[in-house]
């Protein structure tokens, strides 16, 4: 038996956005007198731990989690709808995939996001399902955004083989129980992808056979 369906990160995977999130959150930090986050300190926290609103509370003396992630979500909205574009390649993956598969998007952008990338690019027919970072309570790397998309299409997290392009997205794929594909980008390929069941070097090397290779055989 193959998978029953994929689940789909969003930021970094679909959309090429990860230079836009970093320039929000410097826009985000700019009262507290931050002038930039290094590209390597972002990448590691931000992009691929995970750990990034810890980092900038313990680094910037008045820093709020709470109020950063806010006003940052703001940011990137608005940034997006102006500059989003999509990875190379992930268009015609996306739709070989969905001829053979039901899709769910597991995102953790806000959902203005994604209807926003979904819309302007014509993606919203590939997908079964879309969650967003308001359908669930707890951001990757733990589980709940594969599972809460999991769910929605009625099916088992096991039963689904995950696209992501971080360690914490691998993480969270993991602990959902489903096999992950890693695609890195820019800001993650630097990252440790142990226990990915395939990391690939773009997306045009996503097809259907890749996601069926991924699949362990169970008897």
């Amino acid at each position: 038996m193959g998978p029953k369906a994929i689940l789909f990160d969003f930021d970094g995977v679909i959309v090429d956005s990860e230079a836009v999130h970093h320039r929000a959150y410097e826009l985000a930090l700019a009262p507290f007198g931050v002038e930039g986050i290094p590209f390597e300190i972002y990448a590691e926290h931000w992009s691929n731990r995970g750990d990034g609103l810890l980092y900038a509370e313990e680094r910037w003396p008045g820093v709020r989690a709470t109020e950063l992630k806010r006003r940052k979500e703001e940011l990137f909205v608005g940034l997006l709808e102006r500059e989003a574009k999509l990875r190379p390649g992930a268009e015609t993956a996306l739709r070989a995939l969905a001829r053979r598969w039901p899709i769910a998007l597991a995102t953790g952008s806000v959902r203005a996001a994604a209807d926003h990338v979904l819309d302007r690019f014509g993606l919203r027919d590939c997908f079964r399902a879309v969650i967003a970072r308001e359908d669930y309570e707890r951001e990757k790397p733990a589980p709940d955004a594969f599972l809460q998309a999991a769910g929605r299409l009625g099916v088992a997290a096991v039963d689904c083989v995950a696209i992501e392009d971080s360690m914490k997205g691998l993480a969270a794929a993991i602990a959902a129980g489903s096999p992950c594909i890693v695609v890195p980008n820019d800001y993650t390929r630097a990252g440790r992808f142990d226990g990915a069941v395939a990391t690939l070097g773009s997306m045009e090397e996503l097809v259907p056979d890749v996601i069926e290779r991924a699949f362990p055989k169970r008897v």
